[in-house]
């Protein structure tokens, strides 16, 4: 949430249908212990609203959202997203982050605001002396945030009790609780530290998927691929392996295929003089010229005796 520039903002919201806590930098309340801390908030929305401190803006560090309910669109640098229940998105301390248009539709949203000692696109992550967690953890987070531009993370259940211990520590004031809230915020820190690590894995073994099937193709283009048996390959079923492939190329298996035997033509004609169509055509994997012609010009547009010249 966009920082409010009126002590008297959050009485306004709750006489228009807004009910819950928002503290920030004109209304600190127990935030007055935490410097670290820029804002944190959790408002019910009971009515749709046009709020111009929800539009995009800037914060001045790591800017976390919860959806207990309701449907919001939100942008980051002008790239549109959506938020529903249960998800969560971090954005960085220099990504524009908000309602495209300021508009709140029906629901629950919680945030908070941490302010890192240092953090930039090109400084890794110091969160400051307040935290325990070691300088490898904090670079690694940071390295993960930045990297994944707009993060949301989807059913992340999980990280709705922080949001609510949070607002009970920060409500009641009772003995420690500023030792408990930079406890909250750590393990929430480390649970979304795991969750990236385990998205960068999964993202890793994807793209290694698609490589290793590409080679596998590529290094016999004649052959007759049969589905079962590449599915076979990477230990999957025949439909849970045209999923993946169409998953992550856009193509069922049989059309990727096809489009890596085209690539490999395009390959020759533009860097081997010396073939003619025909040689090309079989060396492809293609049955005939002509079977070879009719392809290339359906995916390519043009027959691939134009495309040479």
């Amino acid at each position: 949430m966009e920082n409010a520039t009126n002590p008297d903002t959050f009485e306004k919201k709750k006489k228009t249908g807004n009910q819950g806590i928002w503290w920030h930098q004109e209304n600190l309340g127990p935030l007055k212990h935490f410097p670290y801390i820029r804002q944190f908030g959790s408002m019910k929305f009971s009515k749709v609203r046009m709020d111009e401190t929800m539009l995009p803006h800037l914060n001045d560090g790591i800017e976390i959202h919860f959806v207990n309910s309701g449907k919001y669109k939100w942008a980051v640098d002008g790239n549109e997203i959506e938020l529903l229940p249960d998800n969560l998105s971090v954005t960085a301390p220099w990504q524009l982050n908000g309602s495209p248009t300021g508009k709140m539709d029906i629901g629950q949203i919680n945030w908070i605001v941490i302010r890192p000692d240092k953090y930039d696109f090109d400084t890794p992550l110091k969160l400051g002396s307040w935290t325990k967690l070691s300088k490898k953890f904090q670079k690694k987070l940071g390295t993960m945030i930045t990297k994944e531009n707009a993060i949301v993370i989807e059913k992340a259940k999980t990280f709705k009790k922080y949001f609510i211990e949070l607002q009970k520590e920060l409500s009641n004031q009772e003995k420690g609780f500023e030792i408990m809230v930079g406890n909250i915020i750590e393990n929430l820190f480390i649970d979304l530290h795991r969750h990236l690590s385990l998205r960068e894995q999964k993202i890793q073994e994807e793209d290694n998927f698609i490589i290793k099937l590409t080679q596998i193709v590529t290094k016999d283009l004649n052959k007759k691929w049969i589905i079962d048996d590449l599915a076979y390959m990477f230990g999957m079923g025949k439909t849970k392996f045209t999923y993946e492939v169409k998953k992550h190329t856009g193509y069922p298996p049989n059309s990727f295929i096809i489009n890596l035997k085209i690539e490999k033509a395009i390959d020759l004609i533009k860097n081997d003089k010396n073939m003619n169509m025909s040689d090309i055509a079989f060396a492809c994997g293609f049955s005939s010229l002509q079977h070879f012609t009719s392809t290339f010009s359906q995916r390519i547009g043009i027959s691939p005796g134009k495309y040479k010249k």
